[in-house]
């Protein structure tokens, strides 16, 4: 009895001491089964509770970077094309391909791309698009344009459009845009653009220029707009 008085006082004037028997054991005991247990509880239920705040972060971040670059390489695609009419010297061929049956104020009506459509030359093409060098496509590039006004065959004035979509584009392709909300999916990338811009190309380094431009807005807009006095007879 006075052994185990003894010990227990020099165990509280002494913490740091070395004990042998139930004092070591008592200290060095640690969590039990039941605590253990509780913590892994604790912890899935937490994880359950932000996890889908978390996918929803994640695929709502990647959605939007996605349309961030698409609408980059879609007004890249309109600046290639509108440099090469204002340089000159192009040829038809040059141009991205014609949708025959749509006139410029509806070019954006022209019809969507179609996946299986291989041929350069046809306005449904849509192009694999690689923007990271990693050697795999990483978005669909559909390029058109209307008719427009034409001088020796060549268009001199005429409405282009680009439409972005995801490589992962499949079936039947749609005109609507990909929604850019809060999503925990893919926001429609599958079937639907991330960027769509349309625009008016014309030529600008010639002396009948300006004369081509009011013709065709003319001819687009059913406008009687009279030509500038130095215009000569439309060719």
């Amino acid at each position: 009895m006075i052994t185990k008085l003894l010990r227990h006082r020099l165990y509280r004037l002494s913490p740091n001491l070395k004990l042998s028997g139930s004092g070591r054991r008592a200290q060095e005991q640690g969590l039990t089964l039941i605590e253990c247990l509780v913590a892994i509880v604790m912890v899935a239920l937490v994880s359950s509770a932000i996890a889908p705040a978390m996918i929803l972060s994640v695929a709502t971040r990647v959605h939007s970077q996605k349309s961030e670059q698409a609408l980059a390489l879609a007004q890249s695609e309109i600046d290639s094309v509108r440099v090469l009419v204002e340089r000159g010297g192009y040829a038809v061929a040059d141009l991205p391909a014609s949708a025959p049956t749509v006139s410029d104020k509806d070019v954006a009506t022209a019809q969507a791309p179609d996946i299986t459509v291989t041929d350069a030359t046809d306005f449904r093409r849509a192009f694999p698009r690689d923007i990271d060098g990693d050697g795999q496509p990483d978005f669909l590039v559909q390029r058109f344009r209307a008719r427009g006004q034409l001088v020796g065959g060549v268009p001199v004035a005429f409405a282009m459009g680009v439409r972005v979509y995801d490589r992962s584009a499949t079936g039947t392709l749609s005109l609507q845009p990909a929604k850019l909300v809060m999503t925990s999916g893919d926001g429609g990338r599958s079937t639907r653009p991330l960027a769509m811009l349309y625009t008016t190309i014309a030529t600008s380094n010639e002396g009948n220029s300006l004369c081509n431009l009011t013709t065709y807005f003319n001819s687009t807009t059913n406008s009687t707009q009279a030509l500038p006095a130095a215009c000569t007879a439309a060719p």
